[in-house]
């Protein structure tokens, strides 16, 4: 099944938002563990089987690396997802004339109706148990 409404700006930019806070969020990952500097207290680059791995000293240091990983990408989904809005708005702003909203037609409720009985149909036909 595709992507409905693959012309929509909304639908665009917060696919396009997702795949930016991806992208940010694995190349801050990438320096936080490889950068000596700032590796987690309690925490240590080991050589191992010819690739560093980050390793921590106990359970607390552990647990205290997995805290600071959470707040961490807490604040940049806060940060980033503040940035998204303010963006919107302002392009909205920019592009406000230009903005069409579709409703949907009846073909269109008819023929979601019509997926969701095939998918039923097909849910049935792969079970397990069937009476």
């Amino acid at each position: 099944m595709g992507i409905s409404y693959q012309k929509s700006f909304i639908v665009g930019f917060i696919r396009s938002i997702s795949i930016f806070f991806e992208g940010l969020w694995l190349m801050i990952m990438g320096f936080m563990l490889w950068t000596r500097n700032l590796i987690p207290k309690g925490c240590f680059l080991n050589l191992e089987e010819g690739h560093h791995v980050v390793r921590c000293h106990g359970e607390e240091a552990l647990e205290r690396a997995k805290s600071l990983v959470n707040i961490q990408f807490s604040w940049y989904l806060i940060w980033l997802t503040i940035f998204d809005v303010s963006l919107y708005f302002v392009m909205y702003k920019i592009y406000e004339e230009k903005v069409e909203y579709q409703i949907l037609t009846s073909y269109d409720q008819e023929q979601i109706h019509e997926d969701i009985e095939a998918q039923r149909k097909l849910d049935q036909s792969q079970s397990f148990l069937q009476m």
